[in-house]
């Protein structure tokens, strides 16, 4: 009997240890998780293109982009934010410079299309009431997509032309970003940045500054830095306005050769107003830039590599752009008709401007094809809070019909259709 009860014992003390251990195991894993936040977001559209400057441009199904954020908090003071995106259903294409063959070899590392990114990843600190400090990769507080900038953010199927055409969409850069609140009631807030500068190898006539975030290569050159501040009053959530200002003494320090002496300063500024009360909405911005020493910029650029894949095309020594946007809730909960419907009906109209060539220096023609306009009207139907269905159509009129024109037109017509969502 005594053996019977020892057996038992060397069977059940090891399996009754190894529960235990198991059970404190997984209660560290349920504590870590309790400090692990999760969400997403994301949209796929359909083009349709009638395009008078390209007649043979075919339509297009474009998975736009999947984000995941995820952040953890450490302590009640420190947590981590992170951002990966998915842009365009894929992979992308890496690009490192040797600079030790004879003239200097760009090097293409190519997986498929589309890009898989970092967007943010930043430890953020909080100082002390309303302050807070983040480190890491950051978003650039410019401009009205800063924001809004997930896609059932805005009503549209895509972000403003006039952002996307001339700005970094999803803009975020290396280095620090410091924001807070103030005022009596906290209706005042602020963002100040210190991040890397842009790279203006990559400046163009039809994006003027866009391309210049540096996302080609392996690692992100820091020979220059960026300042950029935001200051906006928010009246809970039916009233915004604010601005945002961004300045670099030079972008030439980081060129992916250092094959430019003189400075290149940027000075940007913009100022946007929102406004927000169920039927109604209405989102502006207007936008003011300027590009020191373009002319120099622009003649440096035409002597690039063919593999560094840019456009090298003459470069605006200013940009000018703004849009407004309205929205009027027709059925639905929020509605004026049919308040009963559980689903919400939004009809949209919106008007962008924005020329990339505003101004020019020196001998560098001033191109009225790069002054634009569009009209833009569509419909959202929110199926649910989280999940929203877009068809819009919009008519871009070019200051000057390009060399692929036919009969001399000008219009760029695009019907898009698609889903947002956010989880």
């Amino acid at each position: 009997m005594k053996h019977i009860v020892l057996f038992q014992l060397l069977i059940c003390l090891p399996l009754w240890m190894f529960a235990q251990t198991d059970s404190a195991e997984f209660s560290s894993i349920s504590k870590n998780l309790e400090r692990v936040s999760f969400s997403g977001n994301g949209a796929m559209n359909y083009y349709n293109f009638n395009w008078q400057t390209d007649s043979i441009k075919r339509d297009a199904i474009d998975n736009e982009r999947f984000i995941l954020d995820l952040a953890y908090r450490w302590t009640d003071r420190i947590k981590l934010n992170t951002e990966l995106e998915f842009e365009h259903g894929g992979t992308g294409v890496s690009v490192e410079f040797d600079r030790f063959e004879e003239f200097g070899e760009f090097e293409y590392e190519v997986s498929k299309g589309g890009e898989v990114l970092i967007e943010q990843m930043n430890i953020e600190f909080g100082l002390k009431r309303d302050i807070q400090l983040q480190i890491g990769r950051v978003k650039m507080p410019f401009a009205m997509m800063f924001e809004k900038d997930e896609p059932t953010d805005y009503l549209t199927a895509v972000i403003s032309e006039t952002e996307i055409q001339m700005l970094p969409e999803n803009w975020t850069e290396n280095g620090f970003l410091l924001y807070g609140k103030f005022g009596k009631k906290r209706n005042w807030q602020w963002q100040l940045s210190l991040v890397n500068g842009l790279d203006n190898s990559n400046f163009n006539s039809n994006n003027w500054i866009k391309r210049g975030n540096q996302r080609r290569f392996e690692m992100v050159n820091a020979e220059n830095f960026a300042l950029c501040g935001r200051l906006d009053y928010r009246k809970s959530k039916v009233f915004l306005i604010g601005i945002s200002a961004y300045g670099s003494n030079s972008s030439s320090a980081n060129r992916p050769k250092p094959d430019l002496k003189i400075q290149t300063p940027i000075g940007m500024s913009e100022l946007h107003v929102q406004y927000n009360q169920e039927p109604f909405q209405l989102s502006a911005m207007a936008f003011y830039g300027e590009l020191g020493n373009s002319e120099a910029l622009s003649n440096q650029n035409r002597n690039l590599s063919n593999n560094l894949n840019v456009k090298r095309t003459p470069v605006g020594a200013a940009a000018i752009g703004g849009f407004i946007e309205a929205g009027l809730s027709i059925f639905g909960e929020k509605g004026l008709l049919l308040t009963e419907m559980k689903r919400d009906f939004l009809l949209f109209g919106r008007f962008d401007y924005y020329d990339t060539q505003f101004k020019t220096q020196g001998l560098i023609f001033n191109n009225p094809r790069w002054e634009r306009q569009s009209w833009t009207v569509g419909m959202v139907c929110k199926w649910i809070d989280e999940v929203h269905f877009k068809a819009q159509y919009s008519d871009r009129v070019v200051g000057a019909p390009a060399p692929t024109s036919v009969q001399g037109g000008r219009h760029e017509r695009t019907f898009i259709a698609g889903f947002a969502f956010e989880f």
